[in-house]
């Protein structure tokens, strides 16, 4: 029920032990927003010095266009003649993000639970919602920006246009079959689109199972729901599992990201840095304890009758919103519709 009426004092309830707490409170590390958190500082200089106001743009991020040519067979020439390179720009695209969190001074009169007891619980489910709304934005984002281009199709798998994923086929009978060589083949299709070194593979929870029991055959390690080997780090993400259903793949789904070329840049108002204190309100930012993300707060309080709300008739409300804005960014390339992440999937064998 809400409003903690199941913990009133005249029911002679015992608190819950710690234990048995966890299996309500319980929640998955956010392994994909961490692994974009690897890199965050992708200007010069700092996002944080340019952007001073959320209605204000960061910047523009410059990067030099590739400029192919084939080579020449002439030999010397008097009168040679070369093109001028180009350049592009990236401007990064802010979206925020928020939890809120009320309570009253009465609150916890009538309650087993004291205040602070009450504000602790409520800090916990905002930095909960914060660590599964940032993992599932995450991964919203390396799916929504998977590659439309893969120069690999028809080398040990076919690349659907439609879908911009790169179908891999199962045959689960055979071990020579390409389903058990799936990560040879992601490290070869990679190769031949020119990116090399280490790929994280983000899985959807089949394509990840799929891939720890054939990790299993050899050395391996496993931490935070992820695992390496053959100079990859393979990364379980539960939310590409309906994201793949959608277009039709539950065999397994995987998107190959390149070292570093993902980013998410974060941003909070300049008042909540340096904490400004008011009459009306309060500025300030604590830091998201699973992330290690600055979260910007914004306080006050109200006078108010919440004898509805579990508190008492003259009461006072204090209202709080956490929020940050954040920018999830690729490298950027000047192949139409090309991006470093690449998408694979299982598929029925024929």
């Amino acid at each position: 029920m809400a409003n903690y009426e199941l913990a009133k004092l005249t029911k002679y309830q015992a608190k819950i032990t710690s234990q048995f707490q966890l299996g309500e409170l319980r929640f998955r590390l956010p392994a994909v927003f961490n692994f974009f958190r690897r890199n965050t500082e992708i200007m010069i200089p700092s996002h944080n010095t340019i952007k001073n106001a959320a209605k204000r743009a960061t910047g523009e991020i410059a990067w030099v266009n590739r400029s192919s040519r084939s080579l020449g067979t002439s030999g010397e020439v008097y009168n040679h003649t070369g093109t001028i390179g180009d350049s592009s720009i990236l401007v990064p695209s802010w979206t925020p993000y928020d939890d809120k969190i009320k309570y009253s001074l009465k609150q916890g009169n009538d309650k087993i639970y004291e205040l602070d007891e009450i504000i602790a619980a409520e800090m916990l489910n905002m930095n909960i919602n914060f660590t599964e709304g940032l993992e599932a934005a995450a991964a919203t984002f390396a799916h929504a920006n998977r590659s439309g281009v893969n120069v690999a199709d028809g080398v040990e798998g076919d690349f659907n246009g439609d879908n911009d994923v790169f179908e891999i086929q199962e045959d689960v009978t055979n071990i020579l079959k390409t389903g058990f060589r799936a990560a040879q083949i992601i490290s070869s299709t990679m190769m031949l689109n020119k990116w090399s070194g280490f790929i994280t593979i983000l899985c959807d929870t089949i394509g990840y199972n799929k891939m720890r029991a054939l990790a299993a055959q050899g050395a391996q390690n496993a931490t935070n729901a992820s695992f390496q080997f053959d100079n990859k780090e393979f990364i379980l993400s539960p939310e590409l599992t309906a994201s793949a259903s959608a277009l039709g793949y539950t065999k397994g789904y995987f998107i190959a990201v390149p070292e570093g070329v993902v980013s998410v840049l974060d941003w909070i108002p300049q008042q909540n840095r340096v904490g400004v204190v008011s009459s009306v309100n309060q500025y300030g930012a604590i830091i998201h304890p699973v992330t290690g993300l600055p979260l910007a707060y914004h306080t006050y309080e109200a006078r108010s009758d919440e004898q509805g709300n579990a508190g008492d008739r003259q009461d006072v409300v204090t209202q709080t919103q956490f929020f940050t804005y954040l920018s999830f960014n690729h490298a950027p390339l000047s192949v139409t519709d090309s991006s470093p992440l690449q998408a694979f999937a299982f598929v029925e064998s024929v």
